[in-house]
Parts: C-alpha cells; structure tokens; sequence
C-alpha cells in the first residue's frame, strides 16, 4: 500500500486518545503534548462501501482486545492491535482466532506526540468493528484500510433494514449488509505505487497476544 504523507499539525482534546497509551501531556518534564494529522495521497477514494471491499483482502468482525506496541517505518508510527476474529465476511480468517490489525499512525513517547491517519482515530480496547484490511506478506498483521478500514459496529445482528436478507431468514441485518457488499464489490480506481513496502514486522506474532480465550493461532496457516 503506497502512501504519502502530508503532515498538517492540529491540537486534539488529549481524552479522545487515551487508549493509545502513555500519553503524558501535563508532564513537566515532557515536551507539550501535540497531535499531527497525517493524509494519505495516493490510495484512492473508498467512501463507497463496494469500493471499500473491492481493495480490502480480509473484511471481518472483531473485538479490540490489547494493544500490542508501535512500530515506526520510515519515520512513520504504526500501531498494532491485538483483535479477536468474531465474523469474516471476506478473506480465509478463523473466527475465534486472534489477529493482529495494523493502524496507520500512533504515539511517539518521546516526543509526547500522536499522529492520525486524516479522520481515523484510534482503537479502543474492548470494542466491536467491522474490520477491512490488507495483508501484507512481508509482515505478521493485517493493515486496516486507512480512514474507512474500521467501522464501529456492536454486533452484526443488529437489524439493517437497508440491507437484502443474505441469509434468508426474513431479517435485514449488519452482517446481511456487509456480505452484500462482498457479492457486489468493485474494483476501486487507485493511484499507482512507485515505492516497496516496508518490511519492519512488530515484535511479537498474533499466536503471542495473551487473551484469556483459547490458544489463538495464525490465520494465514
């Protein structure tokens, strides 16, 4: 996924931003604490659902269950998420399983800074989301689609009226919806790519994350 960065510096209220960890704003001896929004350029428009699942390889409904750490590419933070894997509408992922999901920006503590993809803001431990993400092969996680890749969503039985009954048991819901947009996917219109993908992996690997819940196991196996 090429991106480029254009980096346009805003303040954010520091309670929207907890859940990314170790943010320290009042420290005296902490530099202030700062917010950057950073714009990807080059991607493509994805604010149509279709287009959305058309880029995305893995569209799936988890649960936020950790934070796992923050690793920098190209001067660039990135955070990783440990997720567990409730619903897959796309891609070849076990439902049950623990992932690790990849959000574009994160916290540098030692510049007490934050740094958001444009209108993306972080994860939160414990919620649900509808999940549309890019496995890179080169690394240990999935890449969540920047600004759309993680849609809110307490559970895909909720009723989508809007939605056709994919299933066929006379309700409309969430997950009735976003298997509609599977079958109907297109091929979004992105912009080329000129340079590699990075090849940082995060420290630890998704069968490492301690969940409480089963022994997770690697998707991609």
């Amino acid at each position: 996924m090429h991106k480029k960065y254009l980096f346009l510096g805003v303040g954010l209220a520091l309670g929207a931003v907890m859940s990314w960890g170790g943010v320290q704003a009042s420290a005296e001896d902490r530099p202030k604490f700062s917010v950057e929004y950073a714009h990807a350029s080059t991607i493509g428009d994805f604010s149509q659902d279709e287009s959305l699942v058309g880029f995305a390889d893995f569209v799936f409904h988890g649960t936020v269950v950790t934070k796992k750490g923050t690793t920098e590419i190209d001067g660039f933070p990135e955070t990783q998420w440990a997720v567990k894997v409730n619903e897959v509408f796309e891609g070849t992922l076990q439902v049950g399983s623990t992932t690790v999901v990849n959000q574009t920006g994160g916290y540098d503590e030692d510049t007490n800074s934050l740094t958001l993809m444009e209108g993306d803001l972080p994860l939160e431990v414990g919620e649900n989301y509808v999940f549309a993400t890019r496995r890179m092969s080169d690394r240990a996680w999935y890449t969540m689609v920047p600004v759309y890749g993680a849609r809110p969503v307490g559970s895909t039985t909720q009723p989508f009226p809007d939605a056709e009954d994919m299933d066929g048991d006379g309700t409309s819901t969430v997950g009735d919806y976003w298997d509609q947009m599977v079958r109907d996917q297109v091929e979004p219109d992105i912009g080329p790519g000129a340079d590699p993908d990075p090849t940082d992996e995060p420290s630890e690997q998704p069968s490492d994350v301690p969940t409480g819940e089963p022994e997770p196991t690697d998707p991609a196996d």
